[in-house]
């Protein structure tokens, strides 16, 4: 689907009803080098990131997820250092 919309004078943009039902009424907006997008937010943070990942993380805590993205940003780290 697809649709045109502009921003009013406060700089508000009117997302159309049937793209809000479909995928709600929390967005962040992402802008790139050529483009704004807006990406639906679920009202679970841990479930957005479940879902955009697939199976990735199955099985793990959230406990266990952090850990391990804080160790490989500290592995990163080193390495760009040492480099």
């Amino acid at each position: 689907m697809s649709k045109t919309a502009e921003a009013d004078d406060r700089g508000r943009i009117v997302i159309p009803h049937e793209i809000r039902e479909r995928h709600g009424d929390r967005y962040r907006v992402v802008e790139l080098r050529d483009r704004v997008e807006l990406i639906p937010l679920n009202d679970d943070p841990v479930e957005g990131l479940r879902n955009a990942v697939g199976d990735a993380f199955d099985d793990k805590s959230i406990v266990e997820i952090k850990r391990e993205s804080r160790e490989a940003a500290r592995e990163d780290a080193i390495d760009d250092v040492t480099e």
